[in-house]
């Protein structure tokens, strides 16, 4: 983490702006708005961008005093976008549609970004909530109010030092994705810079989005846990998991591919294999799945980009679960 104790105290600009991109999810989002309005210091600005024309979506949000914007379906990134493009402030803070925020989220994120004037991007620990019986959750709740009175006191148990990346924000962002998309705040010209969300990703989209800022500046981490994930069934089918799949891979080639942005400093792509091996593993088990064959060959295709090593290649086509059983077996040797 940067050295809080670095530079002078600063004015931190009094504009933060957040968006919140939704689609087909009235009860979460109306969560997520209340959230984000019921913050011990307002927001200057609140939008939400429905991702194609929602009806009860937009009469409930018709309600609430939020910047309500409709754009044709085009996907979590050009939805995000949008609501960059109708921000008139100086930091942009992002929100999912089903998760929601602190009360003293905004209070906290000014706080640390006094302290540091140099900062441009800042991630921020989460605690992780459901309903009762959900695995994986760090506490039970199932709706608004059990969710905010019931956010534990102290640090979240889980082991959040991936996010620690100050110093080698590009570096490490090129193996994988190191941040959490709720709750993240980024000085808005430097969003700008980095070209905002990739239109055209369904998935990675953000880890694009991350890896762009840090060829700019480094993210650093606020350790408080300030954002609450829910989590639910999300219904996603196994056709839209084989195109995050491939998604994944495009944005990994597309990290590599010349590009007019800056390169900082990183290692050579070999250093990357045991990461890229484990995406493809995981898109090629999704194509297995459901049959889809030209997903699959797709998928080794753009391989050869990221995984120039053909070994790396053979290895990543062994299923995840018989790749399990193997290094259980290495281990006990």
């Amino acid at each position: 983490m940067a050295d809080e104790t670095a530079d002078d105290p600063r004015d931190v600009p009094e504009t933060f702006g957040l968006v919140v991109p939704t689609y087909q999810r009235p009860q979460y989002v109306i969560e997520a708005v209340r959230s984000a309005l019921d913050q011990t210091i307002p927001f200057t600005q609140v939008v939400v961008v429905c991702d194609g024309a929602q009806q009860e979506t937009e009469a409930a949000l018709r309600e609430l005093p939020v910047e309500v914007i409709v754009i044709d379906n085009a996907g979590v990134a050009a939805a995000r976008n949008a609501g960059i493009a109708a921000l008139s402030t100086d930091w942009a803070c992002f929100l999912d549609d089903d998760d929601l925020l602190h009360p003293e989220y905004l209070e906290r994120v000014q706080k640390r970004l006094g302290r540091s004037r140099h900062l441009r991007a800042l991630n921020v620990h989460y605690w992780v909530f459901g309903g009762p019986g959900h695995p994986d959750v760090d506490y039970e709740a199932d709706d608004y109010a059990s969710a905010i009175a019931g956010i534990p006191d102290g640090d979240s148990p889980r082991d959040l030092t991936y996010m620690q990346i100050w110093g080698r924000s590009f570096d490490l962002l090129l193996e994988r994705m190191r941040g959490s998309l709720s709750g993240s705040v980024v000085d808005r010209a430097v969003l700008a810079e980095a070209g905002g969300f990739p239109v055209g990703l369904r998935c990675a989209e953000d880890w694009t989005m991350y890896v762009n800022v840090a060829r700019f500046h480094e993210w650093d981490t606020l350790t408080e846990p300030l954002v609450l994930f829910r989590k639910h069934p999300t219904g996603a089918t196994l056709v839209g998991g084989v195109a995050n799949g491939l998604d994944t891979l495009r944005a990994i080639r597309a990290f590599w591919e010349p590009s007019a942005l800056p390169t900082p400093t990183h290692r050579a792509l070999g250093a990357y294999a045991p990461a890229y091996r484990f995406v493809l593993r995981w898109a090629l088990q999704i194509c297995r799945d459901t049959g889809d064959r030209d997903s699959y060959r797709e998928a080794l295709q753009i391989a050869r980009s990221i995984l120039p090593r053909r070994r790396d290649r053979l290895i990543a086509r062994i299923p995840p679960a018989t790749w399990q059983r193997l290094r259980r077996g290495a281990g006990r040797r």
